[in-house]
């Protein structure tokens, strides 16, 4: 199945070079900022994103870069003066809507920078123990993006990437006033690009 993907994307890639497709891995450090009183955030969490890119390049140094991400989300949040935290997990289905900027050859490979906007939508959304707090959590969840990497081409339109990316919600993702907090998170990507 995978092989059957990968080929479709190569021979699209090759009848339209206007358009890269690929596919991407990514670790992550994810945590919730604290937007109440008396409640403040108390660490991150280890976490594993994913996702499809697709890019159209409208010159050789300027794209649009869209596609979709399934990113994994959360943080601790500690209620002022109790010892223990609260653990919050989210699995988030996203697209980005991002404009890229990419160097000229150097060296043999090719430095680009990404500024924009993702919209995602909450799949999951549980506690420490595993419990749903989908009801108390909104559905949508706007972010602003900015990403650096690195594009190295390895023959023909295929290029692997490398890359940081921060991801910084923009509004509460509480519902009712149950919790009020942003999510956010930095990521180191590995991709291919056809």
């Amino acid at each position: 199945m995978i092989i059957f993907i990968l080929s479709g994307l190569i021979q699209a890639s090759a009848q339209k070079r206007d358009f890269n497709f690929g596919l991407k891995v990514a670790p992550a450090v994810s945590w919730l900022n604290a937007d109440q009183k008396g409640v403040s955030s108390d660490g991150p969490l280890a976490r594993f994103n994913w996702g499809f890119i697709g890019a159209y390049n409208f010159t050789e140094n300027f794209a649009l870069v869209s596609g979709f991400n399934i990113n994994a989300l959360g943080g601790k949040l500690k209620p002022d003066g109790e010892k223990d935290h609260v653990t919050k997990k989210y699995s988030e289905f996203q697209i980005p809507a991002l404009f890229q900027m990419k160097s000229n050859d150097i060296a043999g490979f090719k430095i680009y920078f990404q500024l924009g906007f993702a919209q995602g939508i909450f799949m999951t959304a549980k506690d420490g123990d595993g419990e749903s707090i989908y009801r108390q959590t909104r559905p949508l969840n706007t972010s602003w993006v900015i990403t650096s990497g690195v594009d190295f081409p390895v023959g023909g339109d295929i290029s692997l990437l490398g890359q940081i990316k921060y991801n910084g919600g923009l509004a509460n993702i509480g519902r009712n006033n149950s919790y009020r907090a942003t999510t956010g998170f930095i990521e180191l990507g590995l991709g291919i690009l056809f």
